[in-house]
């Protein structure tokens, strides 16, 4: 059988588009980007707006209850901080994921499957709501899970949360200004929030199987991704 691969420079994981440099404005021009795919919700987007905008593209966003997938909402269940805590909390946070977001991930399926690429979909630190997005998507183009985990680790490289955090304050990250304040947290004790852990994708692609019987069903049933959409996804994604 003959192995495909993942198309290079079709679709970009973001963070918000709020902070670019001039220079970074010039680069994004130059990708020809035809979709933006916003999963942040209202309220974050009117807190930090997105810098760039250019004529013919796609800009999609939707409108959904913030505090259902903020992280405050989740560390309202912790007692205390710590780091297992913050694991715990982090962990619940992608479970939720897949069903709460259904809706703008199932049109980012359906705009890749019309082949509105190059497309950015993008969030405020381009590595939960986005992160998981990711994996469902490279699980729907067939990449092995193991594979799908190294990409999302790979978030740990390329991205300075800790830095982002003390310098912008990432004020939609949704605990900036809630009971327990990111700042004042050790910095071990804050790290499980901003690490891309590949226990947290585990946790999200279980909770799939446990609520949809397996990641097939959840694309069909809950994204309405059929094997005819599967089938166009993987003829604009994939190459030889």
């Amino acid at each position: 059988m003959n192995r495909r691969r993942v198309c290079w420079a079709r679709v970009y994981r973001s963070g918000a588009l709020s902070h670019l440099t001039d220079a970074d404005l010039v680069q994004l021009g130059a990708f020809g980007v035809r979709t933006v795919c916003d999963l942040r919700s209202r309220v974050e987007r009117s807190r930090e707006p997105s810098r760039w905008s250019a004529s013919g593209v796609d800009y999609l966003h939707w409108d959904y209850d913030f505090e259902r997938v903020s992280l405050r909402s989740v560390l309202r269940e912790v007692n205390e901080p710590s780091i297992e805590s913050m694991r715990y909390a982090m962990t619940q946070l992608y479970r939720r994921l897949p069903s709460l977001l259904a809706a703008p991930y199932a049109a980012l399926f359906g705009k890749l499957a019309q082949g509105a690429v190059p497309l950015i979909f993008h969030c405020t630190a381009g590595k939960d709501r986005t992160g998981i997005a990711a994996a469902l998507l490279l699980s729907g183009l067939g990449v092995p899970r193991e594979v799908v985990l190294e990409d999302y680790a790979l978030t740990n490289t390329v991205v300075d949360l800790e830095t982002a955090l003390l310098t912008r304050r990432l004020v939609s990250s949704g605990v900036a200004d809630g009971q327990v304040h990111l700042l004042d947290m050790d910095g071990e004790v804050r790290a499980p929030l901003l690490q891309a852990r590949t226990e947290y994708v585990h946790a999200a692609f279980d909770q799939i199987e446990r609520d949809y019987g397996g990641l097939g069903a959840y694309l069909r049933e809950r994204l309405g991704v059929t094997n005819d959409v599967l089938r166009e996804l993987r003829q604009h994604l994939l190459e030889e």
